[in-house]
Parts: C-alpha cells; structure tokens; sequence
C-alpha cells in the first residue's frame, strides 16, 4: 500500500495510456468482429505483417508500465536526494550539542525576521547570554560537565523562549535570541524569567555547579532602524556591563 502511494501521478499517466490503448484496440476489435474477435487474431497469425502489428499491440502497454515504472523510480531518486539535501543544510544551521540554531543559523533567520519586521514596523529585542564560569566548570569538572551545564542553559532559554522567536547557541558559552516585543515580553520580563529558571535548577540537590548567565539586551525601533550586526554588538555590551557588575569577567575562572 505504501508503494502505491509513492506512486507519482506522470508515472500512473504513461502506465494508465499504455493499457488505455490495449483496452481500446481490443474495444475496437470486438465491435468489428462481435464474439469472433479472438478467432480474427488467429486467424492473422499466418500474415508476418499484421501478426507483427497485434504483437505490437500486446506488448504496448508492457512498455508503457515498464516506463512508467523508470519514471517512478527516476522520481523517487531525486525526492530522496532533495530531502538529503534539505536534511544537510538544517544540520549545517543547528548546533549538535543543545540542538538549537548555530550562529549561521541565527543570522540567516534573524537578518529574514529584521526585514519583516521593517517592513511591518514591528519592534524586537535582541537578547545575548553569557554562561558565567563556564572556564571554571570545565577545569573543576571536566569538560563533560561544560557540555552538561550549555544543554542545561539551552533547555531552560528554551522553555522561555517563545517557539515563534528564533534562539541560537550563537558559540562557546554565548546564546542569542531574536524575540518579538510586546507589553508581555520585556527585557525586564525575560531577565526575571530566566532568572527564576536558574534559581529552580540550582536549588535542586546533587548540584555539581550553579548556572548563572551574564544578559544583555539591544531593541530594535522601525523608527529609527539599524543592521543586526550593530544590534549584536549593543547587546554584547549591556551584557559585558551586566557581568561586570556581577564582579565578572568572560572567561573567569573563579566559583
């Protein structure tokens, strides 16, 4: 059942003309011929010529499915190389561990979401994260516990984030999100969001480290419009001077 529905619909055509001329050839012969039809063909069977053209007949609609089978198999070929495609460029845009976008990824749909929304006068929030201590985790951990402590951040901004909104590991112990703003989505909304998730995942027990991140925020106004990139670089700022304030620096080594 599964192989007919795979079926394409050029490759039914050729099949379905092949023995449509069989069908009406025979309907042809039998209203000439009446109930004698098959004694006619027989009876042309001595005449090389003619024989010829009945054999032909009979094998007609053998080709047609046959080549409408090739067809098919052509078509199929080529859907499954599409889709490998497709599946090749989605991994060269996802990051393999948090499986979140990479930072291709991001600013491939985050550049497509900045045009919409100037064309649409929409504002947006550019969030950028900075995992605290990371250097610190691997060296007193190992660097599987890295690994563990970027899926775990990546799990927590995931639950935040809004499916609509576009959420990157943009690289290292860096995350970015390109979120729609509204009355219910603000920088000071999203801060205490994220926030409330890393306290609930610390005051579990059988903590190994704490998460903390280290955010910044750049918005983006219709009225006064700006690149992503200068965007990127306002957000990275204002999350720099949020580490400092925390007494930190990127790549501190300190608990």
């Amino acid at each position: 059942m599964k192989r007919i529905k795979n079926i394409s619909s050029l490759a039914l055509a050729v099949g379905t003309w092949g023995w449509l001329l069989f069908v009406a050839w025979l309907s042809y012969d039998y209203t000439i011929y009446g109930k004698d039809w098959i004694v006619h063909i027989l009876q042309f069977a001595r005449f090389r010529e003619i024989n010829a053209f009945y054999v032909l007949i009979f094998v007609v609609p053998f080709i047609y499915t046959l080549l409408g089978y090739l067809i098919n198999e052509r078509e199929i070929l080529l859907k499954k190389l599409k889709e490998s495609e497709e599946r090749f460029r989605q991994l060269s845009l996802m990051d393999d561990l948090t499986s979140l976008q990479n930072r291709r990824g991001f600013m491939l749909l985050a550049e497509q979401q900045l045009k919409v929304a100037k064309r649409t006068k929409k504002r947006m929030l550019l969030l950028f994260a900075d995992l605290d201590r990371m250097k610190w985790i691997n060296d007193n951990f190992g660097h599987h516990s890295g690994d563990k402590a970027l899926i775990e951040t990546a799990r927590i901004l995931n639950r935040i984030i809004r499916e609509a909104d576009i959420l990157a590991r943009f690289g290292g112990d860096e995350f970015a999100a390109f979120i729609y703003n509204s009355s219910e989505v603000t920088p000071e909304i999203l801060t205490r969001r994220i926030e409330e998730s890393l306290d609930d995942y610390n005051r579990e027990k059988a903590r190994d480290f704490r998460l903390s991140l280290s955010i910044g925020f750049a918005r983006f106004d219709p009225e006064s419009p700006c690149s992503l990139d200068e965007l990127l670089i306002q957000a990275d700022k204002n999350m720099y001077t949020n580490k400092e304030e925390k007494g930190l620096k990127r790549g501190d080594t300190t608990a």
